[in-house]
């Protein structure tokens, strides 16, 4: 019975999957700090047609490399921001960050032109 169960496959409990992600890339104070988005969330909310920012953001955590799901550290934010506020950076990063735009979703877009 105990060698049947040390088959089992094991699933990373921790591990949250993000998916349909948009990225907002912010470099400052010589780190990289990422947030990963809804695309079309994104732009409403640049242009003031969307104002609930869990409507824009996947999860309201900051990130140093959203695909690998690496979280930035604290005393970084606290450094570079000046904050722990996990919502107030975000805000910060989705306003002056660049949007990082995946390869397919770039050739699809120049296909329609």
């Amino acid at each position: 019975c105990v060698a049947a169960m040390s088959r089992a496959v094991k699933q990373p409990v921790g591990q949250k999957r993000l998916t349909n992600v948009a990225v907002v890339r912010l470099r400052k104070g010589g780190a990289r700090f990422e947030v990963a988005c809804y695309k079309n969330k994104v732009l409403d909310w640049r242009h003031g047609a969307e104002s609930d920012l869990d409507e824009v953001l996947q999860t309201m955590t900051v990130f140093d490399n959203v695909s690998k799901g690496v979280v930035a550290k604290d005393n970084v934010l606290q450094k570079v921001f000046r904050t722990l506020d996990q919502e107030v950076i975000c805000k910060l990063i989705l306003a002056k960050g660049e949007l990082q735009v995946s390869e397919s979703t770039s050739t699809r877009s120049e296909c329609r032109r």
